[in-house]
């Protein structure tokens, strides 16, 4: 027995040694004293440092990232904040050891106070924010697999967190979440998103839950899918299961996906406006989706979405009004002005620009219907269904109509940078005054390279063929794209 219990004590000790657990006592680290704390936890290489188990900042402690660097996780490993996490290094790159074995996650405890900035993740298993005293900026959260979370590579479950000017390209789950019975009032502004859920599961690219009394925004964002992720939406911002819910939806270039945005759930107030929608259409069978803007919902509860503003092309269905949904498209109740523009939404030879699949009727004056066209009454007609067609349906009163040319795109031209040489072998200077985040993407629309740039002269190296490749610059709120050729 002895022997069985010094086995025992042995084994319990190699354990306890395996992780390093902070005091909590109100210690700062940065990677460089906590290598020295616990140097066969946290391996310092000279170059880089190597993360062989799991580490814990614990509340009342901090962990502060000032150096720039790279940390590589081991396979599996977790890296875990209660207390304090805070950045102050331009450019940081927490990595996987070895990109083919993931490490496990970061997990963001509820005491947890984090700003993250200047930092690419990848190859990781997600981040899960259980604070809602969250912000990350300028940032790239990239190739992430399932791991420590299953619902998004960064994944919110309370408060108000921030997320701006910052990318989330090719992760296996969506980029951003919340759950579907938590009140998480995201502001989401300014990013770039390419091929999120690679799984090619039922879910979008940002796929949030409701806000609560908060509201939750979409703003000034693009998100590009992969047309070969046939089940992959842009936005949804919903709430399934009756929870109060405000979006607010605005300013966002949303291509390439299954549908664009959608709203579900009445017990949701607020805007849909200045987003365009192009080509969310990769739906192979029409009555399971393929809208620009969907809306749906069940109950008596009066639904209260504003939609303006915007322009709907390529889709399936322009916009779908699903169940007991109720919106303003113009001229109604909540002071819409319409100015919606719709293309070439359609399938099986059949244009829908608006489908009302709803007993109620809609108000959606001061729209065009048909762009680039000067319409009559029965041109309009035959591109919106409603009680006309269906008798079971509500009516839309879509006149007065009108047909505007297409109206400006998100992109900002008051971001101050230059590229040169340009054409160029594939390494050019791109100088800029101010820091920020760049992708660069084939004419396809495929990322084939991205990076955090700082304030003035950043030489960037591309290995690509010679073509024509779009240079986004993303920075305090504003996306910037410039043509770059290499020769």
């Amino acid at each position: 027995m002895k022997k069985l219990s010094f086995l025992f004590l042995t084994l319990s000790s190699t354990f306890a040694f395996s992780q390093f657990v902070s005091p909590g006592t109100g210690i700062t680290y940065n990677l460089a004293s906590l290598s020295a704390a616990a140097p066969a936890v946290l391996v310092n290489n000279g170059t880089f440092y190597q993360m062989t188990a799991d580490i814990t900042i614990s509340n009342g402690d901090t962990l502060l990232m000032n150096e720039d660097t790279t940390l590589k996780i081991d396979g599996g490993k977790q890296l875990t904040i209660a207390g304090i996490y805070n950045t102050n290094a331009g450019n940081i790159l927490v990595t996987a050891t070895d990109p083919a074995v993931v490490f496990k996650g970061i997990r963001l405890e509820s005491t947890a106070a984090v700003t993250i900035k200047n930092t690419t993740f990848e190859y990781g298993g997600g981040i899960q924010a259980l604070t809602g005293n969250f912000s990350m900026e300028n940032s790239i959260v990239r190739y992430f697999k399932s791991g420590l979370v299953t619902g998004a590579s960064l994944n919110f479950s309370t408060g108000n967190p921030i997320v701006r000017n910052s990318q989330f390209i090719e992760n296996d789950l969506p980029a951003v979440a919340s759950g579907a019975n938590q009140s998480v009032a995201l502001e989401f502004t300014g990013n770039y998103l390419y091929g999120n859920t690679k799984l090619n599961s039922n879910r979008p690219q940002i796929n949030m839950g409701p806000s609560g009394s908060g509201i939750t925004k979409i703003l000034n964002n693009t998100i590009i899918g992969d047309r070969t992720l046939t089940k992959v939406g842009g936005v949804s911002v919903s709430t399934l299961l009756g929870v109060e819910n405000h979006p607010q939806i605005e300013g966002n270039t949303i291509k390439d996906n299954r549908y664009g945005i959608t709203v579900a759930g009445n017990n949701s107030s607020g805007s849909i406006s200045n987003n365009i929608l192009t080509d969310n259409n990769t739906e192979p069978v029409p009555a399971n989706g393929g809208s620009g803007i969907s809306l749906s919902g069940s109950g008596s509860q009066v639904m209260a979405i504003k939609v303006e503003k915007n322009q709907i092309r390529g889709s399936l269905w322009g916009i779908t009004v699903i169940g007991t949904a109720q919106a303003d498209f113009g001229g109604g109740s909540l002071g819409s002005i319409g100015e919606n523009v719709f293309y070439n939404n359609g399938n099986g030879g059949q244009i829908y620009a608006l489908y009302n699949n709803t007993p109620h009727p809609l108000s959606a004056t001061n729209n065009c219907w048909r762009e680039n066209e000067l319409s009559d009454d029965a041109m309009v007609e035959s591109v919106i269904f409603h009680s006309v067609d269906d008798s079971t349906k509500g009516t839309v009163n879509y006149t007065p109509f009108l047909c505007a040319q297409p109206m400006s795109t998100n992109y900002s031209n008051l971001l101050k940078s230059s590229i040169y040489p340009n054409p160029s072998n594939g390494t050019f200077t791109f100088d800029v005054a101010k820091e920020g985040n760049i992708v660069i993407n084939d004419m396809s629309g495929r990322a084939i390279y991205s990076g955090i740039v700082i304030k003035g002269k950043n030489t960037i190296s591309v290995k690509a063929k010679s073509g024509i490749y779009l240079l986004q610059y993303i920075s305090d709120g504003k996306i910037q794209s410039n043509k770059l050729i290499i020769k």
